[in-house]
């Protein structure tokens, strides 16, 4: 069906590793020579800078605007239209949309269209292509666009698509100004970003009402628009009420559409869709010669592993912090089985849940996802592994490296200094490029925990000889600048220790925070999260965690600058 230019232009109402050094003569630095206090390479960190003792008023801090993701705009027009097939071209996430985000919403808008015959949901009130009824499209627009919207509309969004109603069905007819309808506010500012409160009201903290909460706690726990329960429950009131909003809370949190959403962020939090320095998983690269193994299927089972354990382990089981870290409970299939030395594990196409090998493995960080992921394409990446441990499970905030470093990873192998040629580990080539005084004060703190990796190859295989160099793998360590500080044998020892880590759960929460929010971290939401954590640190439940955010005063509230 031939929509016409008014529907093609739709889119239009919307515009309302390593410091590099050199290795030579000097003899390598002993693990001691690294660790001992009143070394003086080693720079003591500063004390951690407390946000929340500076932060400014919360009237002076304006919320970022808050568009849908695409994958959370491909899920809303699923569930309007039932059409779990409905697959548009969506890539632009910038926070105000672009002009090609434009074009490509309006694409997805007359895909939608072209795809009525898979709906299972009718959002028309009469037969569109009977004749001409006024009060059908009145009720189109009222009914339809309230789920869109995600609330009543307002009488002023009413009239203007009451007007491009009357424009299409004068050039068009009926049947097409329907579609017409339809197409316009699948691309509504009102459906494309999340409503959080008037702004025009005085600038200060104002609480969210029960339509905007509704649209808050769908896209936190479910990615996708309110169920009916959820708008019944915004209808009546229930979520302004503490009690009403917790047992919606627990209700969506007991719906497998959770699961997506807290695998989700675990998979953002663990970079496993890729960072800076670091391809996603499904697209990494490894040598051939070492790692023959390796394919998409292998990559794929590795991600489908990893986020089989967090649902288990955080909406299945107790949901404890502890546990994330520290329970060897895996689901594998035979590929996995054989990389993890599981012994009697599932053959053929088959996946099971297995018990992991105590003396290798327990929790997140001892998994091959992200092991892989944090690894160069032939060995072992203790400064990449370590960092990510520091800044995204510690919240340490590092600094930007010297002038003079670069990403290149260090591989270990034949150096060749002015006394001759010697063969480094990683650990020792790691060591040698490290100890300059530009390179010290991060790199006493980093490799200590980067270094308890040094078991896992490049695709988290366990072994006792690195490969390639064949030499023995030392794996001690140390955390420093933390609430579990103290020398560490392994990986083990370091998730056990974070398992514990009271700064580690106070910066799960705070990262936690910001995804609830949907939002980047800002200030208020740090000062948010350390409200939080003291009843997550405390008990470790993920769970609780969760349904405290949502009952805390940064879910439930919006800060608003004013004019």
């Amino acid at each position: 069906m031939e929509l016409g230019p008014l529907a093609r232009h739709a889119g239009l109402l919307l515009l309302l590793s390593a410091c590099q050094g050199r290795v030579g003569d000097p003899p390598l630095p002993a693990w001691e020579t690294l660790t001992r206090p009143g070394d003086p390479q080693i720079q003591e960190p500063p004390p951690p800078f407390d946000p929340c003792a500076h932060a400014p008023p919360p009237a002076l801090i304006d919320p970022p605007l808050r568009r849908l993701t695409p994958a959370q705009y491909r899920a809303t027009v699923r569930d309007l239209l039932g059409d779990p097939g409905f697959d548009p071209l969506l890539d632009d996430e910038a926070l105000v949309i672009t002009e090609r985000g434009v074009r490509q919403l309006d694409e997805a808008a007359a895909l939608a269209i072209e795809r009525r015959d898979q709906w299972t949901i009718n959002p028309y009130p009469c037969d569109p292509s009977g004749p001409v009824d006024d009060t059908c499209a009145q009720d189109l627009i009222h009914n339809f666009g309230a789920r869109a919207f995600r609330r009543p509309l307002t009488a002023e969004e009413f009239a203007a698509l009451a007007v491009v109603y009357q424009t299409a069905v004068t050039e068009l007819g009926f049947e097409d100004a329907m579609s017409i309808l339809v197409e316009v506010i699948l691309q509504s500012p009102a459906t494309v970003y999340v409503d959080e409160g008037d702004p025009s009201r005085p600038a200060g903290i104002h609480a969210l009402d029960d339509w905007a909460l509704a649209s808050r706690l769908s896209y936190f726990l479910w990615d996708t628009m309110p169920d009916a329960a959820l708008f019944e429950a915004a209808a009546t009131g229930q979520l302004s009420d503490p009690d009403g909003l917790r047992a919606e809370a627990q209700r969506m949190l007991d719906d497998p559409r959770a699961q997506a959403t807290i695998q989700s962020f675990v998979w953002h939090w663990l970079q496993l869709d890729g960072g800076r320095l670091h391809h996603a998983l499904e697209d990494v690269q490894k040598d051939p010669e070492r790692f023959p193994e390796v394919d998409p299927a292998l990559l794929t089972a590795m991600g489908t592993e990893l986020s089989a354990f967090v649902a288990r382990t955080i909406l299945e089981d107790d949901g404890n912090f502890d546990a994330l870290f520290n329970s060897r409970s895996a689901y594998v299939n035979a590929p996995l089985a054989r990389l993890y030395g599981v012994e009697d594990g599932p053959t053929g196409d088959d996946w099971a849940w297995v018990e992991l090998n105590a003396a290798e493995r327990g929790g997140l960080l001892t998994r091959a996802a992200f092991l892989t992921v944090f690894a160069a394409a032939n060995v072992q990446s203790p400064i990449r592994r370590g960092v990510f441990v520091l800044e995204e499970v510690l919240c340490n905030e590092l600094g930007d490296p010297p002038p003079n470093a670069n990403d290149v990873p260090v591989v270990g192998g034949t150096v060749t200094g002015a006394s001759g040629t010697k063969v480094l580990s990683v650990r020792q080539d790691v060591e040698a490029r490290t100890q300059g005084n530009d390179c010290a004060g991060c790199h006493t703190v980093i490799n200590p925990v980067g270094f308890t990796f040094e078991h896992y190859d490049a695709i988290g295989r366990y072994r006792s000889q690195e490969l390639g160099t064949n030499l023995p793998l030392d794996s001690q360590g140390a955390l420093r600048g933390t609430d579990v500080d103290g020398p560490l044998t392994d990986a083990l020892q370091l998730s056990k220790s974070l398992g514990q880590s009271k700064k580690a759960r106070a910066c799960f929460a705070r990262r936690f925070a910001g995804h609830a929010l949907g939002q980047p971290e800002s200030t208020i939401d740090r000062c948010a999260a350390q409200a939080l954590s003291p009843t997550f640190t405390e008990g470790g439940s993920v769970r609780d965690l969760i349904l405290d955010l949502i009952a805390s005063e940064a879910f439930t509230s919006a800060v608003i600058g004013g004019e």
